[in-house]
């Protein structure tokens, strides 16, 4: 396969004069001038030399502009239609899979000064402390330091950072991600002369690439850098001990990090990305404001799609619209807690990052796309709330692991996905259930470090779905031993039968579980279509509360994340209803 690149030009520093290239569009042999800046392709085309690729991508000449007079937003008769809805529903995809995106920012860097700080922002000299702990180095002046802020202030406010469709290509695009940024001629040599370690290989890199008159950075390292950078002089701010011009720019660096902070560095580990996300791509330039909704679902991974230009036609809500599109794809809102503060006029972008369930647990190395994967399935909407189907657990007995041996017991084999420690543990779970007849949740928890070990030289990227699920949920009761939580032992939810416990959950340290039931469910992404990449793996796993145990449809409401391991099969799941949050009718529309 041939490699392609992509590109979106941006800024104001740049001639606006077009029409020197001459393109031949997709249907036509004849050969137009392009529309598209000469400078912006003056610029992608010098970029795909250095790289060596031969293709690239750019929207107004790949993807259909012009479709006539039709108006119909679900035309299925005219080629023209079909073509440019699906090209604007895939657009998220090339930039994933492009080999070589680039954002082309308008700013140009001009001094030997601005290129110096730019190279120790991108080195780690200007922070010391390890990702969201950043200091600033002491071996920094304040002067270099406020200087190097302004200079990122300068970098983030080119019109390529305010922009909606950019931020999908640069979401999508991950460590792929270059920018490039213009310098005078005068900087070719001096560029060079600045390395990196590469914090994805063994290698060490030139900071600035090799694309004449043009610095070429790596966009995540930037965000990281740049994010550290604010978060240590915030530190200072926060302990009184910067200088008088850092608390004079606070709202600079505030500003820095409400378009350009890392994910990983300003979220807890509890949260999730999508409010976040969402809230991003709503501050955003949006010539069509109805693209948000394809803009939130390619960022976000949504398979179920809303039609924006029909919605758009009837009058509908553009921030209801939002949050539909949100819950149809499974986001789980808080409807156990009351409202814990006024939310009236709250925009839905501003609900979701407010009414969005926050509390996850977990222990992976990616804890926030873990939590992005936190959502329900085959959901369908109603005046009673979200339906979705799932396995509900009976809450029982709980164990109290405070004078468990710490080294765990006799385990066959150490070798597994699991540590050596961690399958001790769990073996001496195993003895314990054993020892108290509850053999059948035993036989399934030693049954799975028999796989674990059989999956011992396994690469990560190739275990299944269930796999990955079973191995975060096993770490997790091995770590809860660790730390002498109680457990609590959980049977399927059948009123009026009597089962056996097959599932074992993280208590809350408390001796009696209350009438609660726990709620979970998994499915692996739906990619139906070979090109369909639009789903992600889900997960959920709450201790829930019944309103109605009567119901057809229980009504559950949330408590707590709840990790476990359950085992079951070939029991199928129940419809389940979660009811809207109280507060949810205050928002605005």
């Amino acid at each position: 396969m041939r490699e392609r690149t992509s590109s979106r030009p941006s800024g104001y520093h740049e001639n606006e004069s077009n029409g020197s290239y001459l393109v031949q569009e997709p249907h036509s042999r004849a050969f137009n001038p392009s529309k598209v800046r000469n400078c912006a392709l003056d610029r992608t085309f010098s970029y795909a030399r250095t790289v060596g690729v031969e293709y690239i991508w750019i929207d107004q000449h790949s993807i259909v502009q012009d479709t006539g007079s039709c108006k119909d937003p679900v035309c299925t008769q005219h080629p023209a239609c079909i073509e440019k809805r699906e090209g604007m529903a895939v657009m998220d995809l090339v930039y994933k899979l492009s080999s070589h995106p680039v954002g082309l920012l308008g700013r140009p860097i001009t001094s030997v000064w601005e290129l110096k700080l730019l190279a120790h922002l991108l080195q780690g000299k200007l922070t010391s402390g390890v990702g969201s702990e950043a200091r600033l180095s002491r071996k920094r002046s304040p002067q270099e330091v406020r200087m190097a802020v302004e200079v990122v202030h300068r970098i983030i406010n080119d019109r390529w950072w305010r922009r909606g469709w950019t931020f999908q290509e640069s979401y999508k695009s991950g460590t792929r991600m270059r920018l490039l940024i213009k310098h005078p001629d005068k900087l070719n040599s001096l560029k060079r002369y600045y390395w990196v370690e590469d914090k994805r290989t063994p290698y060490r890199n030139p900071i600035f690439g090799n694309v004449d008159g043009e610095l070429c950075i790596s966009y995540v390292d930037f965000l990281e850098e740049a994010t550290r950078l604010c978060l240590g002089c915030l530190r200072n701010i926060n302990s009184h001990r910067g200088p008088t011009w850092m608390l004079e720019m606070e709202v600079t660096l505030h500003q820095i990090l409400h378009r350009a902070g890392k994910y990983t560095y300003i979220l807890g580990r509890s949260q999730p990305m999508t409010p976040q996300i969402v809230t991003d791509i709503d501050k955003r330039e949006m010539e069509h404001s109805w693209d948000m909704l394809a803009v939130t679902a390619n960022c976000c991974g949504y398979a179920v799609r809303l039609n924006a230009q029909q919605l758009k036609q009837n009058n509908a809500s553009l921030s209801l619209s939002i949050l539909a599109q949100c819950l149809l794809n499974g986001e789980v809102l808080q409807n156990g807690h009351p409202p814990s503060r006024p939310i009236s006029n709250l925009t839905a972008p501003q609900y979701l990052k407010h009414a969005t369930f926050s509390q996850f647990t977990n222990n992976v190395s990616q804890s926030l796309t873990f939590n992005k994967r936190c959502r329900f399935f085959d959901v369908r909407l109603s005046y009673l709330g979200i339906h979705t189907h799932g396995h509900m657990w009976n809450l029982g007995k709980v164990i109290d692991t405070h004078n468990w041996p710490t080294n765990g017991a006799y385990v066959r084999s150490l070798d597994g996905k699991l540590q050596p420690l961690q399958r001790k543990r769990l073996a001496y779970l195993v003895r314990w259930l054993d020892r108290y007849h509850h053999r059948d949740l035993a036989d399934s928890v030693n049954n799975y470090l028999d796989r674990d070990t059989r999956l011992a030289g396994v690469f990560e990227g190739d275990l299944s779905f269930t796999q990955r699920c079973m191995h975060t949920m096993a770490e997790e009761i091995a770590e809860a031993i660790e730390r002498r939580n109680k457990l609590v032992l959980g049977c399927l939810w059948d009123p009026g039968y009597h089962r056996p416990y097959m599932a074992v959950f993280v208590g809350a340290n408390q001796d009696t579980v209350p009438q609660t039931l726990a709620f979970t469910a998994s499915r692996p992404e739906d990619v139906t279509d070979e090109y369909d990449l639009n789903d992600v793996d889900r997960h959920v796993s709450f201790e829930v509360g019944v309103e109605d145990q009567n119901s057809r449809v229980p009504r559950l409401r949330i408590r707590r994340w709840l990790p476990g391991m359950c085992f079951f099969s070939g029991v199928p799941r129940k419809e389940v209803v979660f009811p809207w949050p109280n507060d949810l009718k205050g928002i605005a529309p």
